[in-house]
């Protein structure tokens, strides 16, 4: 069973092509690909994928799955949202995420998904007198104090494809905000996933799959190239222990230079793999370890009924500890 009819199909790529018109016509001022323009769109959904290195491209929560692989929303059988929170550098940077996700036909589903990101607190500069040079009876003052701001609405749909592949797909609307500047902009995800017997998983994604383009106000254009992930997850019971235990694995390429970031460096790509474990006892409370490229991740979560509540920790000698919590929720 399809998800749209081959009429609603073809409106949905009448939309998708129009924006995409929209977006090539932003190009056509000054174009320069945006060093780090996405990396908010790359910080991660829920507390559960950060504690585990970051992972999610093969077995995400389904309120989450829009943003990792939507291609996953395809086995969402309940309503499910989800909401998270990070501080990141000792609290100058905040993040926050909003995820839900309904079934719409059998085997089939769709999916909202809000990324949130600021700073505060940023120092607007200027001279005493902008008439003169700088000098000891001309000092840099601060004319006001700004704030950044970076968002995204993801809209996401999930459905069967072939050969027990499903597959997925997500339009993203962006907007930043620096001071008096600001940019908006469009961008395409796609994924495909597939549940290899009981126990296992693949999933496949491209995100930002044209170039995702920012058009700013002061007539720049930044351009998010395109990045590919792939991931797998096995997991098994452990009857004798009460517990289930999953391990899972992710490699995102990037069509850019990370410079120090940089983990494995592939030619025109650079590479950032991501590993995790998740032991959960009883099915109530969970363990989990990762790394994420070569940081190390942890965290716990705890599912009573239809609510979970995770943490995560990500420890930085130099720009402070990671702290992320999410909370879920799931129905009928």
């Amino acid at each position: 069973m399809y998800l749209f009819s081959r009429k609603t199909t073809k409106q949905i790529a009448a939309v998708i092509l129009s924006l995409s018109i929209i977006a090539g016509a932003a190009h056509a001022g000054v174009t320069v690909v945006g060093r780090y323009a996405g990396e908010f769109l790359d910080l991660g959904a829920d507390a559960r994928s950060l504690a585990m290195g970051g992972i999610g491209v093969a077995f995400p929560n389904e309120a989450t799955a829009g943003y990792h692989n939507p291609a996953r929303l395809a086995w969402a059988q309940r309503n499910a949202a989800e909401f998270m929170h990070a501080s990141y550098f000792d609290n100058s940077y905040t993040y926050d995420f909003l995820g839900f996700a309904r079934p719409y036909k059998k085997k089939a589903a769709i999916g909202i998904t809000i990324l949130y990101a600021r700073v505060d607190d940023i120092p607007l500069t200027a001279l005493q007198d902008p008439a003169r040079p700088l000098g000891d009876d001309n000092r840099v003052v601060i004319r006001k104090m700004s704030s950044d701001n970076e968002l995204a609405l993801m809209m996401s749909a999930g459905m069967p494809f072939r050969w027990g592949w499903r597959c997925g797909g997500s339009v993203k609307l962006l907007y930043k905000g620096v001071a008096e500047k600001s940019a908006y902009g469009v961008g395409f995800d796609v994924g495909l996933a597939r549940e290899l017997g009981q126990h296992a998983a693949i999933g496949f994604a491209v995100r930002d799959l044209t170039g995702s383009a920012l058009a700013w106000t002061t007539g720049r254009t930044e351009i998010i190239p395109p990045s590919i992930l792939a991931g797998g997850s096995w997991g098994m019971g452990l009857p004798s222990l009460r517990a289930d235990l999953r391990v899972m694995a992710d490699l995102q390429g990037r069509f850019e230079s990370r410079g120090e970031a940089e983990v494995i460096d592939a030619g025109v790509m650079s590479i950032e793999p991501r590993s995790g474990v998740e032991y959960l006892i009883s099915k109530v409370l969970a363990l989990r370890g990762g790394l994420l490229g070569d940081n190390i991740t942890a965290g716990a979560g705890i599912s009573v009924s239809s609510v979970t509540l995770d943490y995560a920790f990500q420890p930085h000698e130099e720009l402070g500890n990671t702290h992320r919590v999410s909370i879920g929720l799931s129905w009928k």
